[in-house]
């Protein structure tokens, strides 16, 4: 009575696939482990993130609207820091363009202008005004070109930009993640109008 065994090629090639199994697992593990390093750290620096804004709206009003940039840098959460990872913190005043798709001149010359066409003729920008030329955005420009002058300072006074930026190093890789909101200063409650 024979026996059947394996071969010596067959255990050969047993132990091959097995090795190339092996090494396909233990990249795959490999993988799963840093990216769930680089979720941790990225779920850290949110956390991070938001605790520094939350300090920041905090400082905002407590204090005020700051009335120069400002830029501070520290380890992010005051009594939470967590090594490896720090915070820069920026406050600036935002600057709006000067004019919103006009050319540089005056902003009675980009309304007329606008109106018309190009034709300086005042009687022309009516005509196109109440000829169809509100589609065509001609009254929203003129609007847009008197009012912009007017609230462009005080809309710069009360915004500001506030940006958190959380950075760790990963090995030899530098990571960041940034946060930005803006701020508004307080607005006093409405005066109600006398009443009838």
């Amino acid at each position: 009575m024979r026996r059947a065994a394996f071969t010596l090629i067959e255990v050969m090639v047993a132990i091959a696939i097995l090795a190339i199994s092996l090494t396909a697992i233990f990249v795959s593990e490999g993988g799963a482990i840093r990216a769930g390093s680089r979720a941790r750290m990225t779920t850290t620096a949110t956390f991070l993130a938001r605790c520094k804004m939350g300090e920041v709206l905090e400082q905002v009003a407590s204090e005020g609207l700051p009335a120069i940039d400002d830029e501070v840098r520290d380890d992010c959460c005051e009594d939470a820091e967590m090594e490896g990872f720090s915070c820069i913190t920026t406050i600036d005043r935002i600057v709006l363009p000067s004019d919103f798709g006009g050319d540089d001149g005056d902003a009675e010359g980009d309304a007329l202008s606008a109106l018309t066409g190009g034709d300086d003729d005042p009687s022309a920008a009516i005509d196109s005004v109440l000829g169809g030329g509100v589609s065509s955005g001609g009254f929203g420009d003129l609007a847009m070109s008197l009012a912009l002058p007017v609230l462009k300072p005080a809309i710069e006074e009360q915004v500001r930009r506030a940006t958190v930026h959380v950075q760790w190093r990963v090995g030899s890789r530098d990571r960041e993640l940034t946060v930005t909101r803006f701020l508004v200063a307080e607005q006093p409650p409405a005066v109600p109008g006398p009443t009838p």
